[in-house]
């Protein structure tokens, strides 16, 4: 009789602690089987707001599954015809919960896959509720014995970048159970990719809007080495780290551009404007070319790669100062490495300004366009 009691006073416990869980589930889904089935019916004996399943175009014989879904009490499917992909079937059920549950917390996603457990869906949705200022992520544990070797070493490296391009150091940068608040999902509604791309670009949107990035542990499952995943190791693999330098390409590109606009003024300069005769035609045409070069190398750089709004006349004097410095640098270094090793001195240079050039992009993020 006293466990009976005991039982029925953790029930009740239970039943109290998960009436404050004001959160919506959201749950993009392509081709599952009955490992969703269950997970839902897991979640729908939780309290939660809703439970949103999208349909992303899967094919007609999984219909009585989702059918199945939509039946179970609190839950709503929606579809897509054809499959729009991870990122697109995510804006679709975040729309769904701006419309519908404008007053909830906010939406803890989770996998089709059979990848998350109830209880740790539940430590994100609370810990959403405690904290809706951050996202919630729930990391798994790469070093886990019974991690696939593509996974851990593929999830490592991707960390590794994010930390070097971001700041922060996430233990898992591809999990699908994360923490929304609603009031971020505005803005996360904005974002570029449609597919798995758009989880990566969510996590450098909130490093852009200086959103707190929060992870706690979950349990590390793998079944059958991820061989129900959708997401293609080469092709999703290239548009996340796309993703990732997209800033630092855009960098590169800009530097070739205006590169080849200095050269060009610096020609125009010197062969058809200033007088062959005159005796600092070169020093002023180089002096012409690289203050207008650079001006837009600046404007470029501050309002295309780096985004930073306003400043103007701070930015432009740190530009000023790092190029000073990076030129008084590039010319000391040339000298010292020409003696050392005896090498032609331009292919120390080229070597030298190279290794400036990557440092030149961090200095600018963070000092000059910092935002």
């Amino acid at each position: 009789m006293k466990k009976s009691q005991a039982a029925k006073r953790r029930e009740r416990q239970k039943k109290q602690a998960n009436k404050s869980l004001n959160i919506t589930i959201m749950i993009p889904s392509l081709n599952p089987d009955q490992k969703l089935i269950n997970y839902v019916r897991q979640l729908s004996q939780e309290n939660f707001r809703e439970i949103v399943v999208i349909n992303d175009g899967s094919s007609e014989k999984y219909d009585p599954i989702f059918d199945e879904i939509a039946s179970i009490d609190k839950c709503t499917v929606l579809r897509h015809k054809v499959n729009k992909g991870k990122g697109r079937a995510l804006k679709t059920g975040m729309k769904y919960v701006l419309e519908n549950h404008p007053d909830c917390v906010g939406i803890v996603t989770g996998d089709a896959d059979g990848q998350h457990r109830l209880k740790d869906t539940i430590r994100v949705a609370r810990e959403l509720i405690r904290d809706d200022s951050r996202l919630i992520l729930g990391s798994r544990n790469f070093n886990s014995p019974n991690i696939p070797a593509r996974s851990s070493f593929g999830n490592k490296l991707t960390s590794w970048v994010f930390a070097v391009m971001f700041g922060q150091k996430l233990m898992d940068t591809q999990t699908g159970l994360r923490g929304i608040p609603l009031k971020i999902v505005p803005s996360m509604l904005k974002i570029f990719g449609e597919r798995f791309e758009y989880e990566m670009n969510m996590l450098i949107e909130c490093r852009k809007q200086k959103i707190e990035i929060y992870e706690i542990p979950i349990d590390t499952i793998y079944i059958d080495e991820n061989s129900s995943s959708h997401f293609n190791p080469i092709v999703d693999s290239v548009k996340i780290y796309l993703l990732i330098f997209r800033s630092f390409f855009s960098f590169i590109f800009t530097s070739i551009g205006c590169t080849l606009l200095d050269l060009a003024i610096f020609t125009i300069m010197a062969r058809f404007i200033i007088p062959s005769d005159f005796h600092y035609r070169i020093l002023v045409a180089t002096a012409v070319a690289r203050v207008i070069s650079a001006t837009v190398n600046f404007i470029v750089n501050k309002n295309v790669v780096f985004h930073k709004k306003g400043h103007i006349v701070s930015s432009s004097v740190k530009y000023f100062c790092l190029a000073v410095i990076q030129m008084f640098i590039s010319a000391k270094s040339v000298e010292f490495l020409v003696g050392l090793l005896g090498w032609h001195e331009t292919i120390i240079k080229a070597i030298v300004d190279t290794i400036l050039f990557i440092f030149n992009y961090f200095f600018q993020k963070k000092f000059v366009f910092k935002k």
